[in-house]
């Protein structure tokens, strides 16, 4: 069974281009798997955890914040807005972020809409700390 390649990109740069056998990918509304052979995709991104099984077995999982994924052939590209290794994730400094979003004041709806998309992503990154 051939492997397929991931390539994860931020803005900032390109984090790697690198074989993988299989992955997961956070979507806005659920998640995809994704393994050799599979039919091509588009998708949009939400903030999750990324999942890879490297071809020797190993795991690794990476926090991603936004984003489209595309599946084309055996090249997936993963383009986010952020990603950073779950386990260099601080909790205590997740937990930090989402008080401070908790605490923030909206008041109308387009500032109600806005802090609840930035709690959720801070609820799933205080999951994802420690992770790996």
């Amino acid at each position: 069974m051939a492997d397929l390649r991931l390539v994860l990109v931020t803005p900032e740069k390109t984090l790697f281009d690198r074989p993988v056998a299989s992955l997961q990918v956070p979507l806005f509304d659920g998640g995809a798997g994704v393994y050799p052979g599979r039919a091509p995709l588009v998708g949009r991104l939400g903030a999750g955890v990324l999942r890879l099984r490297g071809a020797g077995g190993e795991s690794e999982s990476y926090f991603i914040d936004g984003g489209f994924v595309q599946v084309k052939g055996p090249v997936v590209s993963v383009l986010t807005n952020s990603a950073v290794e779950c386990g260099q994730i601080s909790r205590r400094v997740a937990q930090q972020q989402l008080s401070a979003v908790l605490a923030e004041r909206a008041a109308l709806d387009e500032e109600y809409r806005s802090k609840a998309r930035r709690i959720e992503t801070a609820r799933r990154r205080l999951q994802a700390a420690g992770r790996e």
